[in-house]
């Protein structure tokens, strides 16, 4: 689906700024089959995220989240934290933006890729104002029943390099860099 048919959703500047065009730098993504289990090294994201009041409201709205604490900053400060929450899954909207397009991580883009399920640890909430970066490695690589799942583990952090929340991330991927191509040319049933 082209970027106009999103625009008239987008509400803010993030959102505005995000490539929803998954296509666009496929042939540059990891392929299940090239990730390097060898080095246990972390590495960064390829950006920063600063979380903005407008990131967090228009996230819970987005997945049709009602809850005042999620979306409503008068209401939120007459709670104990006295300010938003995020929703529970408002890390993946950090992570996408924070894992990026270029570096090692980007096969969290692929298309054709299928979502089994995600293991989400919070240790901190996220609060407005915070800039939070991404430290990744590989952390899994396994077959079932014929489908090639990959994880990464991505531990969130604030500028104080304190850690907010660890993100295992799992797809079902196409195995290769071909089976990436044949989903890009609209050849659906590849292998995944």
């Amino acid at each position: 689906m082209s970027r106009q048919n999103f625009e008239r959703f987008f509400e803010t500047e993030k959102q505005r700024q995000f490539d929803t065009d998954f296509f666009k730098a496929a042939e540059h993504y990891e392929a299940w089959d090239e990730i390097d289990f060898e080095s246990e090294e972390e590495i960064p994201g390829e950006q920063t995220f600063h979380i903005k009041a407008e990131d967090m409201k228009y996230y819970a709205e987005a997945v049709e989240d009602e809850n005042p604490l999620m979306n409503d900053e008068e209401y939120a400060k007459g709670s104990p934290d006295g300010e938003l929450l995020p929703h529970p899954l408002f890390i993946t909207q950090m992570g996408f933006w924070c894992i990026g397009v270029k570096g090692r991580g980007n096969w969290v883009r692929t298309p054709g890729a299928r979502n089994p399920g995600q293991d989400i640890e919070f240790h901190e909430p996220f609060r407005v104002g915070e800039t939070i970066h991404v430290k990744m490695r590989p952390h899994d690589r396994y077959i079932k029943r014929g489908r090639y799942y990959l994880q990464y583990k991505a531990d969130f952090y604030n500028p104080d390099n304190v850690k907010k929340a660890t993100w295992i991330v799992t797809l079902i991927l196409p195995k290769t860099k071909a089976d990436i191509r044949k989903f890009l040319e609209g050849e659906r049933g590849v292998e995944l």
